[in-house]
């Protein structure tokens, strides 16, 4: 583990004043702001292209990080932090995270969050396309704003990993490529198991958070009907549509929306691992959606391309 915040390595950009640092922040993470002394603040950033991914280390003084509600309709990705010199909180979705030196938490861009470093501080900062990490993880918003322990098996492993991963990237190595990042989402898989398994009685405690567990399972088994609603949630349940509606509502979602965007995901996968075999028309109706026009301009909308040029991508 580095111990100097002032660790330098030849790729880390020059200090800089608070409203330079909000503007670079912007351009690498969209509608973020930063709150701090405007006369005593210094900032530090460099980031790392992973192919497919990319990993940041942010360096700053004491500050207070916040993002607003995103006015994209889609989620391209989720953010890994961990904290690699210092400690944070972290909110988000009523969650209050402390992280210490070697933790994590995984964020999600899409709903507002906030983060206060008291003191000097640094972070790494992993973004992982929503469609590779759906892959491992099979509900990372449940994830989202909790501390995942650094001091455990997986949780030391996975810290260890990605400042590993840090240090090399980009000095002359071979290029990182997909097996170094699947080793990176497997360990997060295994970090996930390792914090349901820490903290049990906190969901027994909490019923609400056991019905929105069911309610995305059965979504997620059930996304290829396109007959899939609500109302069918809700009766396979037993519950209102009402009270799935407010589950959502939790989650700064709505139940169409996650349902649109389970879909999405799982045709980006396809795309992805058969490409030129994949066809697209034959995708888009196995998904439940009843119209190719309307799939491929959500589809778009979600991540910046239609499916034919993701595809060839």
């Amino acid at each position: 583990m580095a111990s100097s915040l002032d660790e330098q390595d030849g790729a880390t950009r020059t200090g800089v004043g608070l409203d330079a640092w909000n503007a670079m922040v912007a351009s690498t993470f969209d509608n973020l702001v930063v709150d701090a002394d405007r006369e005593g603040f210094e900032g530090r950033m460099d980031v790392r292209d992973l192919g497919g991914m990319d990993l940041s280390r942010v360096v700053s003084s004491a500050a207070v990080v916040r993002r607003g509600r995103s006015a994209l309709a889609r989620r391209p990705y989720f953010k890994l932090h961990v904290q690699d010199v210092g400690r944070s909180l972290n909110l988000q979705d009523g969650r209050e995270a402390v992280l210490d030196e070697g933790d994590l938490m995984l964020c999600d861009p899409a709903r507002p969050y906030t983060i206060r470093f008291d003191d000097p501080n640094r972070m790494l900062v992993l973004r992982i396309p929503s469609e590779r990490l759906a892959d491992r993880v099979s509900d990372p918003e449940a994830l989202c704003g909790r501390r995942l322990a650094g001091d455990g098996l997986a949780g030391a492993l996975l810290t260890s990993f990605i400042r590993t991963l840090w240090t090399n990237a980009g000095h002359g190595v071979a290029p990182v490529g997909e097996p170094v990042q699947d080793a990176a989402l497997s360990l997060l898989s295994a970090v996930a198991r390792e914090s349901d398994g820490a903290a049990p009685a906190a969901r027994d405690s909490d019923p609400g958070q056991g019905a929105g567990v069911r309610i995305k399972r059965f979504i997620n088994e059930n996304l290829c009907d396109p007959d899939l609603s609500v109302g069918r949630v809700a009766g396979a349940l037993g519950v209102s549509p009402r009270y799935v509606q407010m589950v959502f509502a939790g989650m700064a979602t709505t139940p169409l929306a996650y349902i649109r965007r389970k879909r999405l995901e799982r045709a980006a996968r396809a795309l992805r691992e058969d490409g030129a075999a994949c066809n697209i028309t034959e995708l888009s109706f196995g998904l439940g959606f009843n119209d190719l026009s309307h799939f491929s301009r959500a589809f778009k909308a979600f991540y910046g391309v239609g499916p034919r040029e993701f595809r060839a991508s």
